[in-house]
């Protein structure tokens, strides 16, 4: 591994945007210089021809209350910029919330790019009313390997019990249903646990997902009823704002990659101090690249239970009441977003109704403190001195999509986002999921054993499917089948496996896949909290979910695993304790995910073994109790006999991986002595039971 040496002394993390500050002994002198104001980076990087600069408050202040003119000329002078206008092209809906984390503070500076970034730089950092400047930057996603084809007749195995739904190519998705059989390595049991929990709920309409990646394909068979709908833009006019919310034609998301090249309107109009106008960018396009962001959005919301294509974790029971998938588009093809273009993407999602945001990118450095990804600064890399790229917009963005007071859904107080933990076999998961209020979600295979290629280590939450090609050309069933896109790019290529352009389904893998497991058992978590009443905090929400896992570290204390690299085109041999207590808290598990929701403790039971549950951990266990529990509860375990109460303990034998609920029943109050005397108080205490293969000690429970 590489070896990492900070030059840039840590701040600490208040959770606020944070900028540098000079100080030259005794009072504090303000220095007007690049050097002085640049928040980290490189110019190296930067998009050319623009600039984002952060202005001081009453600077700020002074151009919300009209005087654009002057302050812009003031800031400017020396410059001759082609532009000048708020970094974001849309007014965020709540005003205070941005004022909080500074984002009306940001603007775009745009000049002709034979101007070097950093000589931009030097002169606006003259402006005493200029706080920070930062290059804008391109973020890179977490690119999976190529999408490789899939064919009905790869793999003929038939399961009924595993297809919930009766979608054609749910008993190919291990990653839903893992009974063990779909390869000689894979282990029972290594899945997200959600057949059982669909019991409880497919999902909800009201919950809706903003999927940050490429376009989601919104013709596809399996997502075309999932798809979240700006009703107001699909049957208005085009190329009108017609819901009035800042944005044109976003029937079903945005573009924002190289949205400000299409808007010379609203660059002309910021630029003289006018009223910003609605903003147009490119057409949703699910066509360039390799159709990443269709499936992503497949492994979370496609269509369940619908006679075709595959199962999803949140797509309902066929009844539309599914979760629905927002696209917010910042990469398309080779083009990435920008920091302000995925700034404005978290806005987007913000004030349109997203309560989940689902990122499969990040920034690729190996970055160790919070203060780095935010303000940037320099590591050493093999003793080479690598600058960091800071993000401090994007930050104060994501920041605003977090906030309380944007609360998209009646269920969570606070919206969520979950990243991918990156797949580039280093010890530390990429930003910005290691911040410490977002999940970054690490892979595994259906061996349970981490992917070759995921990130592990400090800000890595939890683990979840990522899957992993197992060398061998032609059988890609180790990977996760999901929604593809016809025609897709030709280094990620998309072959239709059937006439007609919406039927297309292919293999992928990676962290990029983890990640959005997490967000649809999220999605669904959410989802049984509506149903049931319940309102969480993020904070609840998100501990709940990571205390709601299987361990993962019993397969990691010793051996080793062979992974196929391909770049090296051969197998290498990974030490597994590598991994040992650092892919997250453990792998995810949707049906405790919702015991936990619903406030019933989960016990875990091993397969094949009779299993003493100590009854003085959820009641008196001494009472006179009555044992109940319904067929899918009796079936799903594969219990073959009652359980019994013997000296304190529930006896209950699992013939089968499954999870369900056991009632015990009593009666208090009731005076024994009369026949007609006070009656009695019946109550009642549930317990979930999962079964699995392993079973840690203590119950299961962190």
């Amino acid at each position: 591994m590489k070896k990492i040496t900070l030059v840039l002394t840590a701040l600490a993390l208040i959770g606020t945007s944070c900028t540098k500050e000079l100080h030259n002994g005794g009072p504090a002198q303000e220095q007007h210089t690049l050097a002085a104001k640049l928040v980290g980076g490189s110019p190296q990087e930067a998009v050319p021809g623009t600039i984002l600069v952060r202005l001081n408050a009453e600077a700020a202040a002074e151009i919300a209350a009209g005087n654009f003119n002057q302050i812009s000329g003031t800031i400017l002078n020396g410059l001759q910029a082609t532009s000048f206008a708020p970094a974001l092209p849309v007014k965020p809906k709540n005003e205070a919330a941005a004022k909080k984390y500074g984002l009306d503070q940001w603007f775009i500076v745009g000049f002709d790019t034979q101007i070097k970034p950093e000589a931009a730089g030097e002169e606006l950092a003259k402006s005493p009313m200029v706080r920070s400047v930062q290059f804008n930057k391109m973020v890179k996603p977490v690119w999976s390997s190529e999408a490789h084809q899939f064919e009905g007749g790869l793999m003929t195995r038939s399961i009924p019990e595993a297809a919930a739904f009766n979608d054609t190519y749910a008993s190919h998705q291990w990653n839903l249903v893992n009974d063990g059989t779909i390869a000689k390595n894979a282990v029972a049991g290594a899945d997200i646990g959600v057949k059982d929990a669909w019991r409880l709920t497919g999902g909800d309409p009201s919950v809706v997902v903003a999927v940050f990646d490429c376009a989601v394909y919104a013709r596809h068979e399996d997502l075309e009823d999932a798809v979240w709908r700006n009703e107001a833009e699909i049957n208005g006019q085009s190329d009108v704002d017609d819901d009035g919310n800042g944005f044109i034609d976003d029937k079903y998301g945005f573009n924002f990659v190289n949205c400000f090249e299409f808007n010379e309107d609203y660059i002309n109009g910021a630029l003289n101090g006018q009223k910003q106008n609605a903003i147009k960018g490119r057409a949703l396009n699910s066509n360039a690249g390799s159709g990443h962001g269709t499936h992503v959005a497949g492994i979370i919301g496609a269509t369940n239970n619908n006679g075709k294509g595959v199962s999803s974790i949140a797509g309902g029971t066929g009844n539309g009441d599914g979760v629905r998938l927002m696209t917010c588009q910042i990469f398309e093809g080779s083009s990435y977003g920008t920091d302000a273009q995925n700034a404005a993407a978290f806005i987007y999602a913000a004030d349109n109704g997203a309560c989940i945001a689902q990122c499969s990118y990040g920034n690729a450095n190996i970055i160790t403190n919070d203060d780095l990804y935010i303000n940037g600064g320099e590591i050493d890399v093999d003793g080479t001195s690598v600058k960091v790229n800071p993000s401090p917009l994007e930050h104060a963005a994501l920041q605003y999509f977090l906030d309380p007071s944007n609360s998209n859904h009646e269920s969570l107080e606070g919206n969520m986002a979950i990243f991918a933990a990156g797949n580039h076999s280093n010890p530390y998961s990429i930003y910005p999921g290691a911040l410490p209020y977002v999940i970054s979600v690490t892979a595994f295979g259906y061996d349970f054993l981490p992917g070759g290629y995921t990130n592990y280590g400090p800000g890595c939450k939890i683990a979840a499917p990522g899957g992993e090609f197992g060398g061998v050309a032609g059988d890609y069933t180790s990977m996760i089948l999901s929604t593809g896109v016809p025609g897709a790019a030709t280094q990620s290529p998309g072959v239709e496996t059937e006439k007609g352009t919406s039927k297309q389904y292919v293999y992928m893998q990676g962290t990029s896949m983890a990640c959005p497991h997490v967000s649809g058992v999220v999605a669904l978590g959410v989802s049984y909290a509506k149903k049931l009443g319940k309102k969480f905090t993020r904070e609840e929400m998100t501990s709940m979910l990571l205390t709601s896992v299987n361990d993962i570290d019993q397969y990691l204390k010793s051996g080793t695993k062979k992974f196929y690299d391909a770049m090296l085109k051969t197998y290498v041999d990974l030490p597994l304790n590598q991994y040992y207590e650092k892919m997250g808290t453990g792998a995810l598990d949707a049906w405790k995910f919702l015991m936990a929701i619903e406030g019933t403790p989960s016990y875990m039971a091993k397969v094949g073994e009779t299993a003493k549950i100590d009854l003085s951990d959820y009641c008196n266990p001494y009472d006179e109790y009555k044992i109940s529990i319904d067929e899918q509860s009796r079936t799903a375990l594969g219990l073959e006999s009652d359980p019994v109460i013997k000296n304190g303990c529930l006896e209950i034998r699992c013939t089968k991986i499954g999870s369900g609920k056991i009632t015990l029943s009593s009666a208090v109050g009731k005076d024994k002595d009369m026949e007609n005397g006070i009656g009695e108080m019946n109550y009642t205490r549930e317990i979930s039971v999962v079964s699995r293969p392993f079973a840690t000690n203590n119950g299961g429970w962190l």
